[in-house]
């Protein structure tokens, strides 16, 4: 009997365990739910962030991109405009002066070189017998050519070209043999 009376209260008490751990392991299989689903939203914010830090780190790149290209080319415009003076300073020097006059004239054409160079522009000159490049110069003409000259190349030249690094501002006038 006694026996009996213990394995009813275990019994009881299995019964009373089951009824407490039945609920906490519903809700454990809940929170571990839960726990999984804001696992996948974590994730999901994290790469949604990254792809927002990647598009921020883009615009930024690209906009550092437009801004330096605008630079260069408002500095390419700039120095196309002022080519003409060194055009006309090469052209007053040309002319039949007094030495003060011509003397002041080549230290401003000496120091309008100097600005174009810290600037980064260079100055190219076709050569005479060179093949004439379409990437550098204009032809202005065309002309015969004399015994030995070949057709296709440069004749004359009528003005110097000019560079921005490596961007053509103003092309070589040439002549060009037919």
């Amino acid at each position: 009997m006694a026996e009996k009376k213990e394995k009813k209260a275990k019994e009881v008490k299995n019964e009373e365990v089951e009824t407490v751990v039945n609920p906490l392991e519903e809700e454990n299989a809940k929170l571990k739910e839960e726990i999984s689903s804001l696992n996948a939203k974590v994730e999901e914010v994290q790469a949604d962030y990254l792809r927002a830090r990647a598009d921020c780190e883009n615009v930024r790149k690209r906009k550092g991109e437009e801004v330096r290209k605008a630079y260069e080319d408002g500095k390419a415009e700039t120095v196309e405009k002022i080519l003409g003076i060194g055009d006309s300073l090469d052209w007053a020097l040309k002319m039949p002066l007094d030495e003060k006059t011509k003397e002041g004239i080549e230290m401003l054409l000496k120091k309008y070189h100097e600005t174009l160079a810290n600037l980064g522009v260079t100055e190219f000159t076709p050569e005479v017998g060179t093949p004439f490049d379409p990437n550098t110069a204009n032809a202005v003409m065309q002309m015969d050519g004399e015994e030995g000259e070949e057709s296709g190349n440069v004749k004359q030249v009528f003005g110097r070209g000019y560079k921005l690094g490596e961007k053509v501002i103003r092309y070589a006038q040439v002549t060009v043999v037919k």
